[in-house]
């Protein structure tokens, strides 16, 4: 049996929607909520983890089966601009921004750099081995910091990046390496 992985970002949030930088605490835009149980349709997983973030942990149990909690899936860390408008934050500290913004070993919000979290992530990445289908909910960061790894692409490369709430990318282990793999939706 092959060891596939299936990275899932979460649901849209109220910060997603107003500009902010989320928060652990952000909960799924109750909008959003009805589209869920269509998840467990479109993924069958034999075991799911997720990101500590509470809008994570939502969509993880939109699949009804259990799920596991794994700090090593959380998002990045904002230290300081955690919850507050990237508008506010521009204001106030726009060198500071747009130096996260370009910068992947910046980490002028006080918390955790992109450089720091591609190293985090590429250890919950070498610690997958079990054979099955394992489906992640975590944080689009994460997904894109993921993808850059796997294809050996240079962290900056996240900066071109768009993923949307709910979108997933599969990924198959080859041996040691990871591989991207892009099913068919037909």
């Amino acid at each position: 049996m092959k060891t596939e992985l299936i990275l899932l970002c979460h649901a849209t949030t109220h910060a997603m929607k107003t500009g902010s930088f989320p928060s652990t605490g952000d909960a799924i835009d109750e909008l959003e909520l009805p589209r869920l149980p269509q998840l467990a349709s479109m993924f069958q997983p034999d075991r799911i983890v997720t990101s500590p973030a509470h809008a994570a942990m939502q969509t993880g149990r939109a699949f009804g089966i259990p799920t596991r909690v794994d700090a090593s899936w959380s998002d990045l860390d904002y230290g300081l601009w955690q919850g507050r408008p990237i508008r506010e934050v521009h204001d106030e500290d726009a060198a500071g921004l747009g130096a996260w913004l370009s910068e992947p070993g910046s980490a002028a919000h006080g918390g955790e750099s992109l450089e720091a979290l591609q190293t985090r992530v590429r250890g919950a990445l070498g610690s997958i081995r079990e054979a099955g289908v394992m489906l992640v909910v975590t944080h689009a960061i994460v997904v894109k910091t993921v993808l850059a790894i796997v294809l050996d692409a240079p962290l900056t490369a996240i900066y071109c990046m768009d993923l949307e709430p709910l979108s997933a990318l599969t990924l198959t282990l080859s041996g040691e390496a990871w591989r991207f793999r892009c099913k068919s939706s037909v």
